[in-house]
């Protein structure tokens, strides 16, 4: 799945823009599996309005139990958690809101067996290759 991330710079109107033109493009285009992230909730609201899956990201762990309520609403189907505001008992209460839960940036090691330990659905990393191959060369 291709993650599309939506940064804004605090433009809302540019954000939900930037989705409607992506659901534009993504209409001529069968078969691709696209995923909006964005940190702007309008973004991810009007992406899931136009029938695209879409993220929320988030750097706080306040009130996932609103947070969770807000993204059924909207229909937005999960949330990336930034890792070092990641924990159990937050990936526990988004889950049991319906949401599933990603983090991101995540380039090293051993801060992917941390969050990996709490049960994420996906890790966003800069450089995926890369990643494997120390996740390779660790495991030896």
């Amino acid at each position: 799945m291709l993650r599309f991330e939506v940064k804004s710079h605090a433009d809302p109107e540019l954000a939900t823009r930037t989705v409607e033109s992506l659901a534009a493009a993504l209409a001529r285009a069968a078969g691709r599996r696209v995923e909006v992230l964005s940190f702007a909730s309008a973004a991810c609201a009007r992406a899931a309005s136009l029938g695209l899956p879409a993220r929320l990201v988030i750097w706080a762990d306040y009130a996932p139990h609103v947070l969770a309520r807000w993204a059924r609403r909207h229909r937005v189907l999960g949330v990336c958690v930034e890792h070092f505001v990641l924990s159990g008992p937050l990936v526990a209460a988004l889950r049991r809101g319906g949401l599933s839960v990603t983090t991101g940036t995540v380039n090293d090691v051993a801060l992917l067996r941390r969050v990996a330990a709490l049960g994420i659905d996906a890790v966003t990393t800069d450089d995926p290759a890369t990643l494997r191959a120390k996740l390779a060369v660790a495991a030896y």
